[in-house]
């Protein structure tokens, strides 16, 4: 998608598209005449309401467009910036339906009540509405299924203000957005061909096109070695190979410290031998997007040449069932020492994540370990789709993330870590076992599995943000898709760009 900016509307493009508030009757007649008086007679008729969501569509002899489209932003006091990215990015959705290759709107007369953001923040969540909005996976599709899908190719955008910070702030949003749309094609991939090493090389690709990125990858062989048997355990009924891939990415000065992102990768997760049934065994080839988010994440950091030091940590593990797969009731020996039963072979995510989390620290000494998972069902009975769980001792932490999300788009929603919990993933015959031992076991699932994770983090700063319900909808939004999201891309690139600013 090409996007420009100009001072007036562009009469080169295919539809026109306003953004009318409830209040813009004096606005709107500044129009051409005759659109003023489409507009007015619209609304004096109820034939559109400027009502936030709504939407009309309408043509108008003498003016150069294909197709005009009016769309509802509601009260001006009410509009938010994620208000504003959904209003953006419904257009879209409505202009492609309409199979019109090219837009113009007014993005000054819509920004006008978001008086308190500045310039390059609009121009962030502008490029992010429109090109997320506009997002496909085709790749599977027959040609014939591919040319109907319509994408909108031009966008021009009516901007007043000579201020340069809009401008930079949509060549920002854009490397966000397209970040964002990769991760979706990961994860919208078949688990038949999205295997652990197709991450791998897309990991590779990455380290490829950027100097300050490196890449290091250990085998089943070096995780043996170094005694990742939680790791191991989970793969044992894989015909993949287990890999641990780890992206350094060198933007800060020598001695600073990393910040580590470690992203949950289960390529395929069948449950294992306590099986997953009918309806949600079908959406499994999900299970990997938390390390796709690392990697969009690490994919933003070097394309924006941020000056911070990050590590992007990937376990990749398969959860399959044959004679050699694990079962409910073996003991491992994680990389720190601890022992785990396995209480529940579909609880494998943590015990990948507890390997990765203790060789991170110990390895790297990082300052901050930031996890993101598909983790829990419990998250999604919790929080539903919109939002991500966030579970951390570290209020500071806590509070930088949930700021990101609301700024973003990409929203967390902290869940309590009281003292009382913290006992609850205690074993019998084991250190630790992999689900809670209190109650029927499920009892506030989000949070004992973040206990389970906190016995694998020593002294760093850390979060863990489970994305089981936001990595992937089952319903369209206003500027996503059915299917993958890119969870989790957008609330770390905003959290990165928070402590980048505060330098």
């Amino acid at each position: 998608m090409k996007i420009t900016v100009q001072p007036a509307l562009d009469e080169r493009q295919d539809a026109l598209v306003l953004g009318i508030f409830e209040e813009d009757k004096e606005h709107y007649k500044s129009y051409h005449k005759v659109l003023a008086q489409e507009i007015d007679d619209a609304v004096e008729k109820k034939i559109f309401t400027p009502n936030f969501g709504e939407m009309y569509w309408t043509r108008i002899l003498g003016l150069p467009y294909k197709k005009i489209m009016l769309f509802g932003l509601g009260k001006k006091k009410e509009m938010t910036v994620e208000r504003f990215r959904k209003s953006l990015g419904k257009a879209v959705k409505c202009v492609t339906s309409a199979k019109l290759d090219s837009f113009t709107t007014n993005i000054t007369q819509m920004a006008g009540s978001l008086k308190e953001m500045n310039h390059a923040s609009l121009g962030m969540a502008t490029a992010e509405a429109l090109i997320l909005g506009n997002y496909t996976f085709t790749k599977y599709l027959s040609k014939e299924k591919v040319e109907k899908k319509k994408v909108v190719k031009m966008v021009s955008l009516q901007w007043e203000n000579s201020s340069s910070g809009f401008g930079e702030g949509l060549k920002t949003g854009r490397v966000i957005a397209e970040a964002t749309n990769y991760v979706k094609d990961l994860v919208n991939e078949p688990a038949g061909v999205a295997n652990s090493l197709y991450v791998e090389k897309a990991a590779r690709d990455i380290a490829a096109c950027f100097s300050k990125v490196k890449i290091n990858v250990l085998n089943e062989m070096e995780l043996k070695k170094l005694g990742m048997n939680a790791m191991l355990g989970v793969n044992a009924g894989s015909d993949n190979p287990p890999k641990l891939v780890i992206l350094e990415y060198n933007g800060g000065g020598a001695k600073e410290k990393y910040t580590a992102f470690v992203g949950k990768g289960i390529t395929f997760d069948s449950g294992g031998y306590n099986l997953k049934p009918t309806k949600y065994i079908e959406e499994m080839k999900t299970d990997m997007a938390g390390a796709a988010a690392v990697l969009g994440t690490i994919q933003v950091a070097a394309e924006l040449g941020l000056q911070k030091n990050l590590l992007g940590v990937m376990p990749l593990c398969e959860n399959m069932v044959n004679g050699k797969a694990q079962r409910p009731g073996d003991i491992v020996k994680a990389y720190n020492g601890k022992t785990i039963e396995i209480g529940n072979t579909d609880a494998e995510g943590r015990l990948i994540l507890a390997d990765a989390l203790a060789y991170t620290e110990r390895k790297y000494t990082p300052e901050v370990i930031i996890d993101l998972a598909t983790l829990t069902g419990a998250c999604v009975v919790a929080l539903g789709y919109y939002a991500a769980g966030l579970v951390s001792k570290d209020q500071e932490l806590l509070n930088s993330l949930q700021e990101a999300g609301s700024a973003s788009g990409d929203p967390v929603w902290a869940l309590p870590f009281f003292e009382d919990y913290q006992d609850w993933m205690d074993g019998t015959i084991s250190d630790l076992n992999n689900i809670s031992q209190k109650g029927k076991g499920h009892e506030a699932g989000s949070i004992t599995a973040g206990v389970f994770l906190s016995k694998f983090i020593e002294k760093a700063r850390w979060a863990h943000i489970d994305i089981a319900g936001s990595a992937y909808w089952g319903v369209e939004g206003a500027y996503t898709q059915k299917g993958a999201t890119g969870s989790g891309v957008r609330v770390l690139s905003y959290y990165l760009l928070g402590k980048e600013r505060r330098r």
